[in-house]
């Protein structure tokens, strides 16, 4: 494992821990929120907001952990079934696509979380200023789409679960 390798895993895996604190966060108020509810009378109200930006929160910092480990839902029907070669073609082309999207998403979460910051946007009930936790967004998928670009150029083994003929798998099996 080289050294950039190490800093993308170290980095995703605290992104993840700040997305599951966010988790145990979101789980408390919601929690002390029905406390205070049904038997104070009163709920804070300031949960629902303040949960919600903790649950985009946390759905976006896990994204950077999941793309290090290739663990992304995936469909495997045709690169199964294609030859050595047009399974690179093939994954070189899902390369480009995710990280021209990457980019693409970073760039326009950018100039939606500026615009936010430009206008000291809040939130509606507690107050909470917005752009930070928008800030998030375009921070963790410039995050993915460095990852995605390191995955597109780091040689990787070929996978050895070969057919003995070597020819790609036959209709029907794998799926």
């Amino acid at each position: 494992m080289n050294a950039v390798q190490r800093l993308f895993a170290v980095v995703a895996r605290w992104m993840a821990y700040v997305g599951a604190l966010a988790l145990l966060v979101m789980t408390l108020l919601v929690v002390i929120s029905a406390v205070m509810r049904y038997f104070v009378g009163r709920p804070f109200s300031f949960t629902e907001e303040l949960v919600a930006l903790m649950y985009m929160s946390m759905v976006f910092l896990g994204i950077p952990l999941v793309t290090m480990n290739k663990s992304h839902v995936a469909v495997s029907v045709l690169p199964q079934r294609l030859q050595a070669a047009w399974r690179g073609v093939l994954g070189a082309g899902a390369a480009v696509v995710m990280i021209v999207f990457c980019a693409w998403f970073t760039f326009e979460a950018w100039g939606w979380m500026d615009h936010s910051r430009r206008l000291h946007s809040k939130s509606e009930q507690a107050d909470f200023l917005l752009w930070p936790w928008m800030a998030v967004i375009p921070v963790t998928m410039a995050f993915v789409t460095l990852i995605a670009v390191f995955h597109m150029f780091r040689r990787e083994p070929e996978p050895t679960d070969e057919p003995e003929s070597g020819g790609p798998l036959p209709l029907g099996d794998g799926l």
